[in-house]
């Protein structure tokens, strides 16, 4: 099976996790694509140049959870980077969501990636060495009107970052969360067209993922625990 590092990949299927797992491939990764839908997966796959496997999988569902580390182990046989990517955003005042949008919004944006942290750990601790990145929102620090409950749920991943480095950063793990500001995808303009918000004034998904191979690639973890944003909120 060799040696070469293992990226798990979640939300691989488009925007910026597909952006993340073509720059993991290409920094020289073995990559695990996760999501819902296999037929965006193999089209995410075709992009990449060195060893891939699918999962179709939902990541709010535990048994879920459990095939994909399962299934990383038994073809790959180590798990070294995590990405917790995957993530649901309705555009909703908290007075109108519904108990199933909210319900929704919790399962897949903070009981998934806390839940494959979980699922995760025991195997970077035998290796003494991994590394954890979070793909959450400005919304947890400074919600937009109608992105509460979004920003809600995405704030789990700014605990889970500086719970995995104090409970693990001993046995080489490093964590991070990215709170991104407008990413140019297909969910976000599910909420908001041109005029609202125009592309000039996004981030494209291949330069977070440049930023997040970064963040992967410091072996000194200068960032690790923390909540790091990008593009550098105004007034950070």
């Amino acid at each position: 099976m060799g040696e070469l590092p293992v990226a798990i990949v979640t939300g691989a299927g488009s925007g910026v996790g597909r952006a993340i797992a073509v720059a993991m491939s290409d920094s020289g990764h073995r990559v695990v694509l996760v999501g819902r839908r296999a037929s965006a997966l193999e089209e995410t796959r075709a992009l990449l140049d060195g060893q891939s496997m699918c999962v179709p999988a939902d990541v709010s569902i535990e048994a879920d959870r459990a095939k994909i580390i399962e299934q990383t182990l038994a073809s790959f046989g180590r798990i070294d980077v995590l990405v917790n990517n995957a993530g649901v955003a309705e555009l909703v005042r908290l007075g109108d969501a519904t108990s199933e949008q909210i319900e929704r919004a919790f399962a897949i944006n903070a009981v998934g990636p806390v839940g494959l942290t979980a699922r995760v750990l025991s195997t970077m601790c035998v290796q003494k060495s991994g590394c954890i990145v979070n793909i959450s929102s400005y919304s947890t620090l400074d919600p937009f009107a109608g992105l509460g409950m979004y920003g809600c749920s995405k704030g789990a991943m700014n605990v889970l970052c500086k719970a995995v480095a104090n409970e693990y950063g001993n046995a080489g793990i490093h964590s991070y969360t990215v709170a991104l500001g407008a990413a140019e995808t297909g969910m976000l303009r599910s909420m908001f067209d041109a005029d609202m918000l125009p592309e000039s004034a996004t981030v494209k998904p291949n330069q977070i993922a440049a930023f997040v191979l970064g963040l992967v690639s410091d072996s000194e973890a200068n960032n690790n625990g923390q909540v790091v944003c990008f593009p550098p909120m105004a007034d950070s």
